[in-house]
């Protein structure tokens, strides 16, 4: 009975839709504004101490007004309140909240957060980086996954997202479902999230900083991210179309050989898309595919005749384990490949993790840049440039350092 009467209060919980202090017009004035704060100092005031103080913040950094952002699913949201307390349902949202320093205002999260998505682990589940776990802290002093889980991959739990009463949730993209998560927790729902184009990113970092009047923090992680790319571009840009490399790039690994039933991917799933390796020099060989995640034969790949090819790292190798590099090198119907036959054959990170990490997407350009024009990008260190990485996005120092333990491949190339 509580359970039903709980759930269907959720069903019609209203979203904000009133300045606080305001007289009803949407215009909060100097006059509102500072009779609200004496009224509330005299005791003689229904207002409460967050409702003066969420006007002041309006009154002095919007205008006065309510604020409306677009989101990613071109949706109007629009805010009565500043932000201060988040819920995120992906990994993607969770670094671009951390990267424009609001990790403290996350109150609860995904699986793939708390698990090894923003911070990682090896194949047993054990934490890597350690004191980077140790360094970001959350609301309470935890640490990321002693933050409350409130969906999966498959599954949301709306009834504890709207008891956690947040101010906005920031949800993935790929379920289109920002307006069902406003009904059923009353704040609003902001759709957004990272791709494998680099303007993507752009948009994600800008949407997030206004959103959460973060501008200039969002301005400053924007330009690291374009001076990266720049600095990769510069070089490859001089580089004919002739002289650049056929690639196919096999981003969900080769773990379980050329098909996996259950996930229906593995070595002959590619993406037509991933901009890394466009700037890094490389002419990806399934660029004229469409959609994502396209699946292709292996008859493709071989009559495609990639001069390299990078699989991603989806094994324990540190440990000793075979990884898709041996499955590609060791099978038969690769061998007339001439990536296979001039032993080009590269691991590469990871790119997905619940969504399209923005890290990894920068490491996999100077990585793969690396591995396609050694003479060109001999002076670049990878091991400076990946610590700088994770400083800028997560504010941590020596994480690339220590994920490279663990992926030895990216020492390899240094």
């Amino acid at each position: 009975m509580i359970t039903c009467l709980v759930i269907s209060v959720m069903s019609a919980a209203a979203l904000p839709s009133v300045l606080p202090c305001d007289n009803g017009d949407d215009i909060l004035t100097d006059d509102e504004v500072s009779g609200a704060i004496c009224d509330y100092m005299l005791d003689d005031s229904s207002y409460s101490l967050d409702d003066v103080g969420d006007a002041s913040y309006i009154l002095t950094f919007w205008g006065g007004k309510p604020k409306s952002v677009i989101d990613s699913h071109d949706r109007e949201v629009t805010f009565y309140r500043p932000v201060e307390r988040i819920i995120t349902t992906n990994p993607d949202n969770s670094r671009m909240v951390i990267a424009l320093g609001d990790l403290d205002k996350i109150v609860s999260t995904d699986e793939c957060t708390r698990s090894g998505c923003v911070l990682p682990r090896d194949a047993n589940d054990e934490k890597i980086a350690k004191n980077a776990w140790e360094s970001l802290r959350i609301y309470e002093g935890g640490q990321l996954d002693d933050l409350p889980e409130t969906n999966t991959r498959k599954e949301i739990d709306y009834e504890t997202m709207a008891i956690l009463k947040p101010d906005v949730v920031f949800d993935t993209t790929w379920y289109n479902r920002g307006d069902l998560v406003e009904e059923k927790v009353g704040c609003p729902c902001v759709d957004a999230g990272a791709g494998f184009t680099f303007a993507e990113s752009y948009d994600h970092i800008r949407l997030l900083g206004n959103v959460l009047d973060q501008q200039d923090r969002a301005v400053e992680l924007e330009d690291y991210v374009r001076s990266k790319v720049d600095m990769i571009a510069s070089v490859t840009s001089q580089i004919e179309e002739s002289e650049k490399p056929m690639v196919y790039f096999a981003p969900r690994g080769a773990k379980k050989g050329f098909y996996d039933a259950v996930e229906g991917r593995d070595f002959t799933r590619t993406e037509a898309v991933y901009e890394p390796l466009d700037i890094a020099g490389g002419i990806n060989v399934a660029r004229d595919c469409t959609g994502e995640n396209v699946n292709v034969p292996p008859e493709q790949i071989v009559a495609w005749k990639p001069d390299y090819i990078f699989v991603a790292w989806s094994s324990t190798s540190a440990f000793g384990e075979p990884n898709g590099v041996d499955f590609v090198m060791e099978t038969a119907e690769l061998s007339e490949i001439p990536a296979v036959s001039d032993n080009n054959v590269y691991s590469c990170i990871y790119p997905y993790c619940r969504g399209r990490p923005l890290d990894r997407s920068l490491l996999n350009m100077m990585y793969m840049a690396k591995c396609l024009h050694p003479e060109e990008f001999r002076d670049l260190d990878l091991e400076e440039e990946g610590n700088e990485v994770y400083r800028q996005i997560l504010g941590i120092d020596g994480v690339y350092t220590e994920m490279a333990e663990y992926q030895p491949f990216l020492k390899e190339v240094n």
